[in-house]
């Protein structure tokens, strides 16, 4: 049997480590970007200013500084201050975790058209994860290994609690994003065209997050050693992170394909699936509602459905109606 605690094993478990590390970093690197596009464009002006950008270029910011820091600790041989050069790597990956599941928070309450207990009941989970965040923060420590030539987190352990709340905090989200979306009545197909919708709406990206935060999670309570603890908490930051930006863009950068092809088609004054669309206000979802056969102005329509799809991720926190997540209307 395999003694995890014997120095050459955990020697090479950090060779695994700095590998894995340095894969998970270079994606986020890679996605950054490539998808610098958006803050450009807003910059440009060619986007309508929402604030909510704030918190989606805080979440990216926050994650390149962390991962900056965890390369050149990681790389870097000399002996540095550990203990300080840490935390500042902990403090951005902290307020990056932060940040991602603000912006999952805001879409939640989107989604749920600011019902005052889902909103109460996220922003409470929110700012328990946060306080457990600044809890693991201060009980952080670090040395450094003339071994392993590298930084060493002494109290690996002690993440586990962290850890396990965030993973507990995205379930509930991903259960509060999940059930919301339920409640929209998918027609012109139901069940069968509910996967393209939740794919749609960012789901599976969530869902993918999740799932890369369970094995730090069992790492760290099966305690093997310290190397393979912190081994999967680079990763599972990165992906949550990928995966809120990923769902923002998806709002953002939602434009209308189908609503153009509902242009042309009803221009002509036929039938087609997308000429009666419902418009989720906040959620970014337009939903079919059946066949139907209209002679209307292009151009009025045109108009008409781009107010309706200025949601841009913090729209529908102002203009959705309370309660209700279609606009107070059921067509």
């Amino acid at each position: 049997m395999v003694n995890f605690q014997d120095p050459t094993v955990i020697f090479h478990d950090l060779w695994a480590v700095v590998k894995l590390w340095h894969a998970f970093d270079g994606l986020f690197l890679w996605e950054l970007f490539i998808t610098l596009d958006l803050e450009w464009s807003v910059i440009r002006g060619r986007r309508p200013y929402r604030w909510t950008i704030w918190v989606y270029s805080m979440a990216r910011i926050t994650t390149l500084v962390a991962v900056i820091l965890n390369i050149l600790r990681i790389d870097d041989s000399r002996s540095i201050n550990c203990q300080l050069w840490v935390i500042f790597e902990h403090v951005f990956a902290y307020l990056a975790l932060a940040c991602a599941l603000l912006l999952i928070v805001l879409r939640i309450i989107a989604i749920w058209g600011r019902n005052k207990t889902v909103l109460a009941l996220a922003t409470s989970v929110w700012g328990i994860n946060v306080a457990f965040l600044i809890h693991g923060l201060v009980r952080l420590h670090a040395v450094w290994e003339p071994a392993e030539n590298t930084c060493m987190v002494t109290n690996s352990y002690s993440f586990k609690l962290n850890i396990l709340v965030t993973l507990v905090t995205e379930i509930i989200f991903f259960v509060f994003m999940l059930v919301g979306l339920l409640r929209v009545r998918v027609h012109d197909g139901g069940l069968l065209k509910l996967g393209p919708f939740l794919w749609k709406q960012g789901v599976i990206w969530f869902l993918l997050a999740i799932v890369a935060e369970i094995p730090p999670a069992v790492f760290l309570i099966l305690n093997l050693n310290a190397a393979l603890n912190i081994m999967f908490q680079i990763p599972a930051l990165i992906a949550l992170t990928i995966a809120a930006t990923r769902m923002y863009r998806s709002l953002v950068n939602f434009s209308s394909s189908d609503i153009s092809e509902s242009l042309q088609t009803t221009s002509h004054g036929a039938s087609n699936p997308f000429a009666k669309v419902k418009v989720l206000s906040g959620s970014g979802a337009i939903v079919p509602l059946g066949p139907m056969r209209v002679d209307v102005d292009p151009t009025r329509m045109r108009n008409s459905l781009s107010q309706k799809t200025n949601f841009a991720s913090g729209s529908g926190l102002q203009d959705s109606p309370k309660g209700d997540i279609n606009g107070g209307r059921d067509e």
